[in-house]
C-alpha cells in the first residue's frame, strides 16, 4: 500500500507541478515512473492498467506549443553531442531496411525515435539552473525508489535481484546500469546543500542506492560507481577552485564512504566482485567473464562482413558464425554481445560506434567547457555539478562496457544533462554577453 501511495502522491503532484510551477517538472515526473514502473511491480494490479509515461508525453508536447515563443532560442542542434545523438537514431532508422530481424528491430527503433523526442523536449524546457536541478533530483528519486523496492524484495535468483528491472533494463545487470550514475549525484548535493533536510534526504537516498548495488551484484555496475567516485573525490580534495572547508569534507566523505561501504558489502558481493580478476582466462567446460571478450571478438569478425551492421540482435543471429568453436556459451549458442561499443557495431557498424564515440567525445568537451566557464565566474557549486555529471557518465559508460545498452534511457539523459548544462552555463550566457547592435552601428 505504500508503494501505491506513494506512486500517486508522485504522479499527481508531478502534474500539479508542472502547470502551476516549471513545465519541466513534467520530465522529472517521466524520470520518476521510469523507475516506478507499476506495469511490472507486485502493487501493478492495484493501479489502473493505463499506459502512465504515454500522458507525461502528451503533456510535453502540449507545453512545447504553449511556450514556442519562450523556448525556441533553446536550439537543439546547437549542442554538438545532440548532433551526433540524432545520427545514431538516423543510422538505427535506416538499419532497418536490411535488419536481421525487422520485426524487433522495427519495435526498438519507434522506442529509441520516443525517447529522442522526450530528451528533445525536456532539453528545450529546462533552461535555467533551478530547471535543471528538478531535473537532476528527479532521477536521484526514481534511482532511489527502484533501490528501495530492491531492499524489499531482496535477493531472489542466483544471488541477486532480478525481475524488478525498468521497461529497457528489465535484468539485474542493466537495471544496475540504470542506477549507478545516480550515486555521485546523491554526493554532490549531499555535500552541496545548505538545507539539513535536504542533505538527510540525499544521504538516505545514496545509502539506498549504494545497498541495490550490493544486492544486484553487478561487477561493471560497481567499477563504474567506485570509479566515479574516485574522480569527485579527485576533484574535491585536489581541485584548486575550493569551498570553505572542502578538504575537511572530502577526508569526512571518503572515511564515511568507505566504513558505510564496508557495512553493507556481504560476503557474496566481496566474491563476485573479487571475481573480475579471477576470471581471465576462457573456459570451454561453462561461461565465464572473460567469454565476453571471445563475444567481442567476434562482432569485430561479423563487421568485417557486414560494415554496416545487422540491426537489433543482429549479433544475436550471426554470433554461431564467429564464436570459435569449443568455446561455452551458456545455454544458448547465439548470444548477445554483451558491450555497448560492440553492440554499436553490430547494429549499425563502423559508422554507428564512431558516431557514438563522438557524441560521448563532445559530451566531454562541452562539459569542459562549462567548466571553464564557471570557474571563471567563480561558481563554485555549479562547477561541481558538472563534474558530477560527467563522472556519473563515466559511471555509465563503464557499466555499458559490459552490457548492451546502445538504446538505454538512462545513456541518453546522461547526454541531456551535458547537453542542458552546456546550453545554461555557455550558450545562454554568451548570448546574454553579446553587445546589442542598433541600425545606426552604436552598441547598447
Amino acid at each position: 500500500m505504500i508503494s501505491v501511495l506513494l506512486f500517486f502522491l508522485t504522479y499527481v503532484s508531478g502534474f500539479i507541478l508542472a502547470f502551476r510551477v516549471f513545465p519541466i517538472f513534467a520530465f522529472v515526473l517521466y524520470e520518476a515512473v521510469y523507475f516506478f514502473n507499476p506495469e511490472s511491480r507486485w502493487w501493478g494490479k492495484m493501479v489502473p492498467d493505463i499506459s502512465y509515461s504515454f500522458f507525461i508525453s502528451i503533456t510535453l508536447i502540449l507545453f512545447v506549443f504553449t511556450n514556442f515563443e519562450k523556448i525556441k532560442a533553446n536550439r537543439i542542434f546547437a549542442v554538438p553531442q545532440f548532433r551526433w545523438a540524432f545520427f545514431i537514431l538516423f543510422l538505427y532508422c535506416i538499419a532497418y531496411t536490411y535488419a536481421a530481424i525487422p520485426v524487433l528491430h522495427y519495435n526498438a527503433m519507434v522506442n529509441m525515435i520516443k525517447l529522442f523526442i522526450v530528451i528533445s523536449i525536456a532539453y528545450k524546457l529546462c533552461d535555467t539552473d533551478k530547471k535543471f536541478d528538478y531535473v537532476l533530483w528527479g532521477y536521484v528519486l526514481g534511482a532511489w525508489y527502484i533501490s528501495f523496492y530492491a531492499w524489499q524484495v531482496g535477493r531472489n535468483s542466483g544471488g541477486r535481484v532480478e525481475g524488478i528491472g525498468t521497461v529497457d533494463a528489465p535484468d539485474a545487470n542493466g537495471l544496475a546500469a540504470a542506477i549507478a550514475p545516480s550515486i555521485v549525484l546523491c554526493l554532490y548535493y549531499f555535500w552541496t546543500s545548505k538545507n539539513k533536510y535536504a542533505k538527510v534526504a540525499f544521504a538516505i537516498a545514496g545509502i539506498f542506492i549504494v545497498n541495490a548495488i550490493v544486492l544486484i551484484n553487478s561487477r561493471g555496475a560497481f567499477l563504474g560507481v567506485a570509479i566515479s567516485i574516485l574522480i569527485f573525490m579527485y576533484y574535491m580534495y585536489f581541485s584548486s577552485f575550493q569551498r570553505k572547508f572542502q578538504k575537511l569534507s572530502a577526508v569526512f566523505i571518503t572515511l564515511a564512504g568507505i566504513s558505510g561501504g564496508l557495512y553493507l558489502a556481504d560476503d557474496a558481493f566481496i566474491e563476485r566482485i573479487y571475481s573480475i580478476s579471477s576470471e581471465t582466462e576462457v573456459n570451454e567446460e561453462q561461461e565465464s567473464g572473460a567469454t565476453r571478450m571471445v563475444f567481442w571478438a567476434a562482432s569485430v569478425e561479423m563487421a568485417k562482413d557486414y560494415p554496416f551492421g545487422k540491426g537489433f540482435r543482429g549479433f544475436n543471429v550471426y554470433a554461431h558464425l564467429y564464436i570459435p568453436e569449443g568455446v561455452n556459451t551458456g545455454r544458448k549458442v547465439n548470444r548477445t554481445v554483451h558491450s555497448t561499443w560492440f553492440e554499436a557495431l553490430s547494429e549499425i557498424g563502423y559508422l554507428g560506434l564512431f558516431a557514438l564515440i563522438m557524441m560521448l567525445y563532445y559530451c566531454a568537451k562541452t562539459t569542459q567547457k562549462c567548466k571553464s566557464y564557471l570557474k571563471k565566474n567563480n561558481q563554485v557549486d555549479q562547477y561541481f555539478k558538472i563534474i558530477a555529471i560527467q563522472a556519473s557518465l563515466i559511471a555509465f559508460m563503464i557499466a555499458m562496457t559490459f552490457m548492451n545498452r546502445l538504446r538505454a534511457e538512462i545513456l541518453y539523459w546522461c547526454v541531456l544533462y551535458t547537453a542542458i548544462a552546456y546550453n545554461i552555463y555557455v550558450l545562454k550566457r554568451h548570448t546574454e554577453d553579446e553587445p546589442v547592435v542598433t541600425k545606426l552601428g552604436s552598441v547598447r
